[in-house]
């Protein structure tokens, strides 16, 4: 293919990767995360010559690791201006725990997110292409990912409420970088990409090995859209499955005993995973030997806690999973705020007000017990107070004309499919 017509061809792949997903795309201007690499550069100027640039902003983010990170966005932000598009620069910083890779992922990520809430952006792009596709998949492997990690990364995707396109997940590093050089654009390297320290590099230098053993591109990328075609598969299962198995009581889940038995089927364990999810308003399950472990605690009549919910056994061999309340955070009342990340809390709104789990303030709610509702759920249940003074607690009897409604249901939420 003559290197024109190639070069081309990776602009209408672009433009057809966004037309394919447009629809799904709220109203709002359009995000483009731009780290000053290879990938990420060509996302820029693929964007602002398929879309109309008046609809783009670029966001970037200097994790403070690198001197010449400045410099670099530096060279974003003169592109950006020089296409048109609007480039802001958030600041991150590290507090030296956890996992740099994994705190600096995160971090990266809820800086972006919040950006994106505040500037009236409904969509965000990020630039992982086919390469990252397999590596992912490859680490994934190495963790002993079931089916839902073997689908490694999805086109068009949900994370905490912001859509998230990957218009480039069909493009491979090599070509976009050929792109690149075509146009006469200029990119950075950052050195981290080939250091073996990070699991991510020894997985990229794995993968030329693997390629003599047959396993190409293409077979990881055919692998990858199995495990997704299987993944819709066990969704519809799982949503039957918890129709029948599992109830929403307000904001608690109640599990039958049959939900209970996660040792050999799928099924049962994504549901149960799930409702981990839902009810901590996670991204991610928790680890599989440990729900597992903890799953079988309950069945031996014992209550446990984990990932910020309460595993109580039942009389029936069934449980019941309740939000822990000291796993919640209060925050400043804000109308048709959601609290929680689930609980929609509506009332006669007035300054300095604040959204928390009701916990002690029980004790101030005379007619809970006529509620019916379970002592351990209301403690997690929201509230609304004025400085230590309890104003409402819906969920426990004592209104004074606020209203609290989780946003969807487990089954909806949790599966992606409406009863």
């Amino acid at each position: 293919m003559p290197v024109a017509d190639k070069q081309s061809g990776l602009l209408d792949q672009f433009g057809q990767a966004f037309e394919r997903h447009i629809t799904a795309v709220p109203d709002g201007l359009i995000g483009l995360a731009v780290s000053g690499g290879g990938d990420s550069v060509a996302m820029m100027h693929m964007a602002a010559r398929m879309i109309d640039p008046t609809g783009l902003r670029v966001v970037s983010v200097n994790h403070g690791l690198r001197a010449e990170a400045v410099a670099e966005l530096v060279q974003v932000g003169a592109q950006a201006s020089r296409l048109g598009i609007p480039h802001v620069v958030l600041d991150w910083t590290w507090d030296r725990t956890g996992n740099l890779q994994a705190a600096a992922r995160d971090g990266r990520w809820q800086l972006m997110r919040d950006w994106a809430v505040e500037t009236g952006v409904g969509a965000l792009c990020l630039g992982h292409t086919e390469d990252d596709q397999i590596e992912t998949l490859l680490l994934r492997l190495a963790r002993g990912s079931g089916v839902d990690g073997l689908t490694a990364m999805s086109a068009l995707d949900r994370r905490d409420g912001m859509t998230i396109l990957r218009p480039l997940l069909g493009m491979s590093r090599d070509a976009l970088r050929e792109w690149l050089v075509s146009q006469a654009i200029q990119w950075s390297d950052d050195p981290s990409n080939d250091d073996v320290r990070f699991d991510r590099v020894r997985a990229r230098q794995m993968y030329a090995q693997l390629e003599t053993l047959g396993l190409t591109r293409k077979r990881f990328l055919q692998t990858a859209d199995h495990m997704r075609a299987a993944q819709r598969s066990l969704q519809q299962a799982a949503h039957e499955f918890a129709q029948t198995y599992v109830t929403q009581d307000l904001g608690d889940l109640v599990f039958s005993p049959e939900a209970l038995d996660l040792q050999a089927e799928d099924v049962p364990r994504r549901v149960m995973a799930e409702a981990f999810s839902w009810m901590a308003t996670k991204t991610y399950r928790p680890r599989f030997e440990n729900m597992l472990a903890r799953v079988e605690q309950v069945r031996n009549g014992e209550q446990v806690t984990l990932g910020g919910c309460i595993m109580l056994p039942l009389s029936d061999g069934g449980m019941r999973l309740v939000r822990e309340a000291s796993a919640t955070a209060s925050s400043m009342a804000a109308c048709g705020e959601l609290w929680d990340k689930r609980w929609r809390i509506k009332g006669p709104m007035r300054d300095n007000l604040r959204f928390q789990a009701l916990g002690d303030g029980l004790n101030a709610c005379k007619d809970w017990r006529q509620t019916g509702a379970l002592r351990l759920s209301l403690l997690a249940s929201p509230s609304v107070w004025h400085q230590d003074t309890l104003i409402a607690a819906p969920l426990a009897g004592l209104s004074n004309g606020w209203t609290a409604q989780i946003v969807a249901d487990f089954r909806s939420r949790a599966f992606g499919i409406e009863d």
